[in-house]
């Protein structure tokens, strides 16, 4: 929630609902913009309010472990003390990187704004539009409104005095946000040729078996991170790191196979996982098998029934292929920036930090010469978001929530299967979507099939 001034694009037309006209990020639990911690969000869509200064802005993928500050509900009174925060200029600061806090008193309230002071030197400058108002409830804080208009004395460059400013208020909408920001009905979405997984809104995981117009869905764990459906087994991945397996029947008895998990992975004899140390473990057969320690450092992990692959250090791909036990390689010619690698038969695929999504194909007993080095082809020079490899076909979702698919040669062109996409998955015959709006589709058959909504 923020002010309809951020998303002006200068030309003086109304700020309107769809997408933002200009690229927009949002960066979340980051209290120093210089620092790295936090985590950064593009903003897909975006909803003003018919009578106020104040906008909803739909990010495009989940926020996991942010805390939310609670709406208030009742209307700020006179002589109320409230604490505004921003990231705007200061009295001797152009453009600060910290966030900074001052206390204001209210000092009317109306039917859509409420006036403030500041109580010492406090103001609200350039750069603080839309930025929250809070109240002091308990151990903890309630949004009471969101910056709108200021006079600005005190700020850099500025001649004015007066250091009071006009708020937004928020507690008397209630329903129109709930009305506007419900809970998507899915964020993820897995698919194998015959079964689908669903992570949905509420974190809660389902997966149903069949043809797309099956309707029984079978419930699995709740707080789930994470879904994944790989040939005869399910596995979910939970916020508090627990990671759950179970093969056969979808009605099977789960087993959780690893706790302090950051990513998990499956094949058919092979269960991969990340922990929070970094260390990529790999077990093979049952689901009772022993770990195997397989590489420390990692960013990323990928697994098939006959090859491992990982990303280390700087962002270095490592393949092995055979037993868990067998010598690693170095992808030749790959380099370092990689950050997400996955595979599929003999296909190896990489994501650079730079969205730049690549392919090998064929052996990995990769060496300088060349003599066994696999086929390199460029899929998408930047702008990469997720890569899917299944079979003959190869998917890309892109940052701006384009949905690509190319099955066949990897040569072959794309095919844009859909816009507006958070989640993109794949099978030898199946591709499934979730909309930014968070409905899943899938489509089985050829790339041109349509689409059935399953969730």
């Amino acid at each position: 929630m923020t002010a309809k001034a951020c998303f002006a694009d200068g030309s003086g037309a109304a700020v309107t609902a769809g997408a933002p006209t200009m690229a927009t990020t949002a960066t979340i639990g980051r209290l120093d913009l210089t620092e790295s911690d936090g985590q950064v969000r593009s903003v897909r869509h975006i909803l003003p309010h018919p009578d106020r200064d104040l906008v909803l802005a739909r990010l495009a993928d989940e926020v996991p472990g942010a805390p939310a500050v609670p709406l208030g509900t009742t209307a700020p009174a006179d002589g109320d003390t409230l604490i505004a925060a921003g990231y705007g200029r200061t009295a001797d600061t152009w453009l600060p990187t910290k966030l900074h806090t001052g206390e204001f008193k209210v000092t009317a309230v109306g039917a859509g704004t409420f006036g403030i002071t500041a109580t010492s030197n406090a103001t609200i400058c350039k750069g603080d539009a839309g930025g929250p108002i809070l109240r002091q409830s308990g151990s903890g804080y309630q949004l009471v409104g969101v910056h709108h208009r200021s006079w600005q004395g005190g700020c850099l460059e500025e001649t004015s005095t007066r250091r009071d400013a006009v708020e937004t208020r928020i507690d008397d909408i209630a329903s129109w946000v709930a009305d506007n920001a419900k809970l998507p009905n899915a964020l993820q979405v897995d698919v194998t040729d015959t079964r689908i997984g669903v992570r949905k809104g509420d974190y809660g995981t389902q997966v149903r078996e069949g043809a797309l117009t099956a309707t029984t869905w079978t419930n699995l764990v709740a707080n789930a991170k994470d879904i994944v459906v790989a040939a005869n087994r399910i596995g979910v991945l939970t916020h508090s790191g627990d990671a759950y397996v179970k093969e056969g029947a979808v009605n099977a008895t789960f087993v959780r196979v690893r706790s302090d998990v950051t990513k998990l992975v499956l094949s058919e004899k092979r269960i991969g996982v990340i922990t929070s140390d970094r260390v990529a473990w790999v077990k093979e057969g049952g689901l009772s098998a022993g770990w195997v320690n397989e590489y420390s450092g990692v960013l990323d992990l990928a697994i098939t029934d006959t090859r491992i692959g990982v990303i280390a250090g700087l962002g270095w791909p490592k393949v092995k292929n055979g037993s868990l036990s067998a010598a690693w390689t170095s992808p030749f010619g790959t380099g370092s920036g990689y950050q997400h690698i996955v595979m599929s038969g003999d296909r190896v695929g990489y994501i650079t930090g730079e969205g730049h999504a690549s392919v090998d194909e064929g052996a990995v007993a990769w060496d300088s010469n060349g003599a066994t080095k696999a086929k390199q082809f460029t899929l998408v020079d930047s702008g990469a978001k997720k890569l899917v490899l299944k079979d003959d076909r190869i998917g890309v979702l892109t940052e701006s929530g384009v949905a690509l698919v190319k099955e066949g040669a990897a040569t072959n062109a794309f095919v844009t299967e859909y816009t507006g996409v958070r989640d993109l998955a794949i099978s030898g015959s199946r591709v499934g979507v979730v909309t930014v709006d968070g409905a899943a589709l899938v489509k089985h058959g050829g790339l041109s099939a349509g689409w059935s909504t399953v969730w």
